[in-house]
């Protein structure tokens, strides 16, 4: 392998998320295209264009004065503007990079905004590279791009646009997939599976010998599959990250919350008592956790108290018509293993281990309930 065979391929490889990013900013009858148009392109119903090239370096900035791809980008777009394959008054032509360095050329291209600023920053460029001979790497692309009609030159610098960012587009995407309200723990999911999607999307296209082209609808479809999926994740075990730890647990048995009281009052042993401890903090981490990371709100939170409630009610309606030969403290740890033992589902998802018992402790130590038959009076 060449040893510049892994920058080679990270610039085609980045042309994926690019091409994503382009998608989700774009909107119905959009067409983003890989490898047609420049590197990336979006294709507007009005047949305007964004056309975007990627200069990528693992090293060092990649668009110096006299690098060979400034200038070949700009003789490329040149080329297509002089053989009509775009028209520079419809269209807005990006360079991104991965590497910044310090100002050049590339930036006061960038910052020309009217034909006459444009016409200056040429001019200076001209400056800057007059010692520029027939037989640098440069000269055929500098040549051909500094003796080009220089109203058409200068159009096109005024729609120019530098972009560096050093995340290959990533950071974009999940800002962009912030604005579409997709929750930040769930970024990396939602943009793998776009990805993995516009990968083989291009890629057949590819192999089929066609155009490269993806229409926003297609990505829209798949968006919300992908929103859906998201929204349908696994609920996180975030307590796993930082469990409760032996002088968390000591602390809530020293202090004797209510909730721990009330298992006082049905006598269960020491270990269900450390158990309880660990369930109810557990249990807390992870609800605000799932609100916070949008995996639930608080409606389904209190919808899934309320069934956990309504099942407490049902069975201490029953023990005390089936077991009324047993103690009071008797029936109320039934009353606890049963509730314990319960299975229910979050937004049809199984909660981690813990979660129902941890749950129901919450639950006694906001007085909603208790185990014992006489807990309000206790």
């Amino acid at each position: 392998m060449t040893s510049n065979a892994p920058a080679q391929l990270l610039g085609y490889a980045v042309q994926f998320p690019r091409a994503l990013l382009h998608l989700l900013r774009g909107g119905p009858g959009d067409t983003v295209s890989v490898e047609v148009l420049g590197d990336v392109a979006t294709h507007k119903p009005n047949n305007s264009v964004t056309s975007e090239e990627d200069k990528i370096s693992t090293v060092s900035n990649p668009l110096t004065d006299r690098s060979i791809e400034l200038w070949k980008t700009l003789y490329n777009w040149l080329q297509a503007v002089a053989l009509n394959a775009i028209d520079v008054k419809k269209t807005k032509f990006l360079l991104y990079t991965n590497k910044s360095g310090r100002e050049a050329i590339v930036n006061s291209f960038d910052e020309a905004v009217t034909l006459n600023e444009a016409k200056k920053a040429i001019a200076d460029a001209k400056l800057v590279l007059s010692d520029i001979k027939n037989d640098h790497d440069i000269w055929v692309y500098f040549e051909y791009v500094i003796n080009f009609d220089n109203e058409i030159l200068a159009e096109l610098i005024t729609r120019f646009e530098l972009q560096i960012d050093n995340g290959l587009g990533f950071t974009e995407i999940n800002y962009e997939l912030d604005r579409l309200l997709i929750g930040k723990n769930q970024f990396c999911f939602v943009s793998n599976l776009l990805n993995g999607w516009l990968q083989e999307e291009i890629m057949t296209k590819i192999s089929l010998k066609k155009p490269a082209l993806i229409p926003w609808e297609d990505y829209q479809k798949q968006f919300r599959v992908c929103f859906d999926r998201a929204r349908k994740l696994e609920l996180i075990d975030f307590a796993l990250q930082n469990p409760p730890n032996n002088v968390a647990i000591q602390n809530q048995v020293k202090i004797q919350p209510y909730y721990l009281q009330q298992l006082n009052h049905i006598k269960v042993g020491e270990d269900d008592i450390v158990n309880a401890v660990s369930d109810f903090l557990r249990s807390k981490v992870n609800r605000d956790m799932w609100i916070e990371n949008e995996m639930i709100d608080e409606d389904v939170a209190s919808e899934f108290e309320s069934r956990l409630t309504n099942y407490w009610s049902a069975q201490r309606k029953r023990l005390d018509i089936t077991e009324k030969s047993l103690e009071e403290h008797e029936r109320g740890k039934l009353l606890f293993l049963d509730c314990k033992m319960r299975q229910e589902v979050i937004r049809d998802m199984t909660p981690p281990a813990g979660t129902i018992a941890g749950t129901y402790h919450v639950l006694v130590e906001g007085r909603s309930l208790g185990w014992h038959p006489k807990w309000e009076n206790l």
